[in-house]
């Protein structure tokens, strides 16, 4: 048996370990997931997306040029809709998570909820409206919206690349 070969492959294994590790370790925020609904990053192509999430989508055209993918999605224990938006091409630009109610009160509680969260997470609010409020942040903005009318009681909440999120207005 001889033992210098032996710390040697020991050697090369813990540096190939090491190597590993710091890999892992040193990924960017930029691929770690944008929201809470999701574990998908912004990086996911749409074949990654496909893999993830399953080969039968319904698509419909995305506001960013590109082609918008929709999941059911169960969150926070509510059946809803998930959405992977992409633009022209084919880069993440938007994930938005839906629902709707038969009872507007049950939309204004979980907005209630949501809206708490994303201000403990951003350290405070924003910009808020009678219908939604918006997070301008570095990494994206956040935009939570209630659609209340007589037809329709739907609550959205997306979380925005950065590329296309759009500062505060003065």
């Amino acid at each position: 048996m001889s033992y210098p070969n032996v710390k040697q492959k020991l050697s090369v294994l813990l540096s190939l370990a090491l190597s590993a590790l710091f890999l892992c370790g040193c990924q960017t925020s930029a691929s770690a997931p944008p929201s809470p609904f999701s574990d998908v990053s912004w990086e996911y192509t749409v074949e990654d997306l496909l893999a993830f999430e399953g080969n039968e989508p319904v698509t419909y055209d995305s506001v960013y040029g590109g082609i918008c993918y929709t999941y059911p999605k169960t969150w926070q224990e509510r059946p809803g809709t998930i959405k992977y938006m992409y633009n022209q091409e084919e880069r993440l630009m938007c994930i938005a998570w839906t629902c709707s109610a038969e009872e507007e009160q049950e939309l204004y509680d979980l907005y209630d909820i949501i809206e708490e969260s994303v201000n403990t997470q951003t350290g405070g609010t924003d910009k808020t409206s009678n219908s939604g409020h918006v997070w301008y942040r570095d990494e994206g903005n956040i935009i939570l919206s209630l659609m209340i009318t007589s037809d329709l009681k739907a609550l959205q909440y997306a979380y925005l690349h950065p590329e296309v999120s759009s500062p505060p207005k003065e």
